[in-house]
C-alpha cells in the first residue's frame, strides 16, 4: 500500500468515527476531488472515457473491498451509460 493510500484510509477511519454521515461526507468529498483531477488531467472530449475508466477502476475496488471486510465473493460489475453536459 502506498502512503498516499495510507492517509486516506486514516481519513475514512476518522470520518468512520464520527459516525455514517461523516463516512458518508467523506465519499462525496472523494468523489468530488476525483471529479477534479479527471477534469484537470483531461482534454475536455477525453473526461468520459476517463470517466468510464475510474468507475471500472472503483468497481475492482469494491469487489475487493467486500472481500476483504465483508468475506463475501464475488465480482461487481460497473458500467457507465450516459454522461451528461450543460453549458460551457
Amino acid at each position: 500500500m502506498t502512503e498516499k493510500m495510507r492517509v486516506m484510509d486514516k481519513w475514512l477511519e476518522e470520518a468512520l468515527a464520527e459516525g455514517e454521515e461523516a463516512a458518508k461526507a467523506h465519499l462525496n468529498a472523494v468523489a468530488r476531488i476525483v471529479g477534479g483531477h479527471i477534469a484537470r488531467i483531461s482534454e475536455p472530449n477525453a473526461v468520459p472515457p476517463t470517466i468510464a475508466r475510474t468507475v471500472e477502476e472503483m468497481g475492482k475496488g469494491v469487489t475487493a473491498g467486500m472481500l476483504l471486510h465483508h468475506g463475501s465473493a464475488g465480482v461487481m460489475t460497473v458500467e457507465m451509460h450516459s454522461i451528461s453536459r450543460s453549458g460551457r
